[in-house]
């Protein structure tokens, strides 16, 4: 067999394992979410609700995204190399990259509003519910700060896009990213990350270092978390994101030029894939179960 033909062959099989790794991710996320909702509802009188909200969010994040994030590696068979956890990049470069992920998030956030106005309809957004006692806190900060961010660039970044570059970077880097708003099983959440997940994809292109990512993916959900409690400073909280935003412009140019054009024939045949449309039929599924 030809080697272009045996190379298309072994993509397609690449793709159609990302797409069941990711099916399973969900189907765990479920299950896993129905198993500590019975146990609480059985246990309730002992755990107050925000407590059972910090445990739970801590145990689907560490069990689900990290016990994927691990077995991906092999499903895959990615290999890295030291090169690809360096420290040696400049904390410009995080800076940047921080605030333009901003700028996309406000972006599309504000198209989101506008869109939402015009059809009279109102998308759950996915935030983190805002309990305020310690250890919801501190067990939603470990997770949304520390361990998501780090299990996502490990699976989206090192272990799916990775695995895919050698077949096109810029299809790696995007289709990767549109995976990983789809993950967030949410019609606003899943837009504005699927344009975050690519312009991270980008960066891993440009730098190869997921110690890069997963700074920067630490950087943007922690700010965004402390955002979200600055509630009572409305005037400072909008004065840090235009900080960001503008900022953020500078680091959007960073990324140019693109590293080559998009192969639209490897996109169609990607998302033909029946574990991949599988997948994107539970992300509408779940995102318009979400509204009602």
């Amino acid at each position: 067999m030809p080697p272009v033909f045996t190379k298309w062959k072994d993509l397609k099989k690449q793709v159609r394992r990302i797409g069941w790794l990711l099916l399973g991710f969900t189907g765990a996320q479920v299950l896993a979410g129905w198993i500590l909702r019975s146990i609480y509802a059985r246990y309730y009188v002992y755990i107050n609700e925000e407590t059972y909200a910090g445990i739970r969010l801590f145990l689907l994040t560490l069990l689900t995204t990290g016990g994927t994030a691990l077995i991906g590696k092999k499903v895959l068979r990615v290999k890295w190399t030291k090169s690809n956890f360096q420290w040696n990049f400049s904390w410009e470069t995080v800076s940047k990259t921080v605030a333009s992920m901003f700028t996309i998030t406000i972006t599309f956030s504000m198209l989101l509003t506008l869109i939402q106005m015009a059809l009279g309809v109102h998308f759950m957004d996915g935030s983190l519910t805002e309990y305020n006692s310690p250890l919801y806190v501190v067990l939603m900060i470990l997770s949304a700060v520390f361990i998501a961010p780090c299990c996502e660039e490990l699976l989206f970044r090192g272990e799916i896009e990775h695995s895919l570059m050698p077949y096109g970077a810029l299809f790696a880097a995007i289709f990767s990213g549109i995976l990983f708003g789809w993950m967030h099983m949410n019609f606003t959440q899943g837009i504005m990350h699927m344009f975050t997940g690519t312009f991270l994809g980008l960066v891993y292109y440009k730098h190869r270092n997921l110690s890069l990512n997963i700074v920067c993916h630490m950087l943007f959900n922690g700010i965004t978390v402390g955002l979200n409690y600055l509630t009572n400073f409305m005037g400072l909280r909008a004065i840090i994101v235009f900080v960001l935003v503008v900022y953020g412009i500078l680091g959007l140019k960073d990324l140019r030029p693109l590293p080559e054009k998009p192969s639209y024939p490897i996109f169609r045949m990607a998302f033909r894939q029946i574990s991949i449309v599988l997948f994107f039929i539970v992300f509408l599924v779940i995102s318009i179960w979400s509204i009602y």
